[in-house]
């Protein structure tokens, strides 16, 4: 049952609830005493990019995809990305492609944005996103170091160039 409301957790918390209940394509039914709810209660329960989520034209549930950080001392952090095959009368194959180029960056065939180490941060739990392409360029945030990479040929690791880290 969905439980944003009724008392015994933190708003972080329900904010997690509905969040794992949206992507999990799960009906969003207020299960709280709706005369009765708190301002934090109402704006979680009618968040629109989390009603999004669940109310997405294809009705696929969401595919975990993690960031492990290693535990041991002196190793790097582990980017996996699992469960990326979907049919392909639901998907478009490209969401499950990466393009390796020759400048050291690794672009997404769909929209040719990069792969990249947030705000120059490669230490251990740093954020991997998508942004803009910019490697080599001097006048871009972290001069476009955060997006070489090198892939090992011996087990197709990836490895951010400036820290030898990934």
């Amino acid at each position: 049952m969905l439980e944003v409301g009724n008392g015994g957790m933190t708003d972080a918390e329900y904010v997690t609830h509905f969040s794992l209940w949206a992507i999990s394509k799960a009906p969003l039914l207020i299960g709280c005493d709706v005369t009765n709810m708190s301002a934090a209660t109402l704006a979680t329960l009618t968040n629109p990019e989390v009603i999004a989520v669940n109310q997405d034209p294809l009705g696929i549930q969401g595919k975990k995809v993690a960031f492990a950080s290693s535990q041991l001392p002196n190793t790097s952090t582990e980017i996996l990305v699992t469960n990326c095959s979907l049919s392909s009368s639901v998907m478009d194959p490209r969401r499950a492609q990466w393009n390796v180029n020759q400048d050291g960056s690794i672009r997404s065939p769909i929209n040719d944005k990069c792969l990249s180490v947030m705000n120059c941060n490669a230490s251990e739990g740093a954020t991997v996103v998508l942004t803009e392409c910019h490697v080599n360029d001097p006048q871009a945030q972290c001069q476009g170091l955060n997006q070489e990479w090198t892939l090992t040929a011996m087990d197709e690791t990836v490895i951010l160039q400036s820290s030898a880290k990934w």
